[in-house]
């Protein structure tokens, strides 16, 4: 009777304890790049994060940002366990959030990330972005 339970509860571990989640298909993407501008000059490194307005949770779409101010958004499931990302971004309305490089923060090691004061509009088709951020403080 041993047996038949532990081959049992392998096939349970083996699949997934209950099964796998269907994940939500990615929506349309358009291809999104850009520069990050501070105080009109490019920022350096960093990331930005796109929240679509309105919300949908179960994607994200950010991107590292160049040395040169350059980013190039992808999207990626919120609840994806093996990471697919898929370059672009559903067209919308987005509040933008720049996160400086950890050898810009300050001096207490908070992350202080700054909010774009305008929304961005991602089109369908190509987007070549400016992300204006106000200047340092």
């Amino acid at each position: 009777m041993r047996t038949p339970l532990l081959a049992l509860a392998a096939v349970w571990l083996l699949s997934g304890c209950g099964g796998d989640k269907k994940q939500p298909d990615f929506p349309d993407l358009n291809p999104v790049k850009g520069v990050v501008k501070r105080g009109g000059a490019p920022a350096k490194g960093g990331s930005v994060q796109f929240a679509p307005d309105p919300a949908k949770p179960e994607f994200m779409i950010n991107s590292v940002v160049g040395d040169d101010g350059s980013f190039a958004l992808s999207t990626v499931r919120s609840t994806d366990s093996k990471g697919e990302r898929k370059p672009g971004a559903p067209a919308g309305t987005y509040k933008v959030t720049y996160t400086p490089p950890l050898g810009d923060q300050t001096a207490d090691g908070h992350i202080n990330p700054v909010d774009a004061p305008k929304p961005v509009t991602v089109k369908a088709g190509d987007n070549d972005l400016v992300v204006e951020l106000p200047a340092k403080k």
